[in-house]
């Protein structure tokens, strides 16, 4: 149980890292521009919030 938290914790951090620091600056927002970056935003901390709410269901 441990051992997948930390596994799902540590793919949500590789996740955000490699979205700010690459697809964000030189694809989404090249692209598509501040609307672009705001709804990236938006739907990786969706996905974030989704994945940590599996954890606190899954401890019950």
């Amino acid at each position: 149980m441990k051992k997948k938290l930390i596994l799902r914790i540590l793919g949500i951090g590789v996740v955000h890292i490699v979205l700010y620091l690459y697809i964000v600056p030189f694809v989404i927002y090249p692209r598509f521009g501040n609307n672009g970056f705001k709804f990236t935003i938006a739907v990786a901390m969706t996905i974030s919030i989704a994945i940590l709410g599996t954890i606190l269901l899954e401890k019950k």
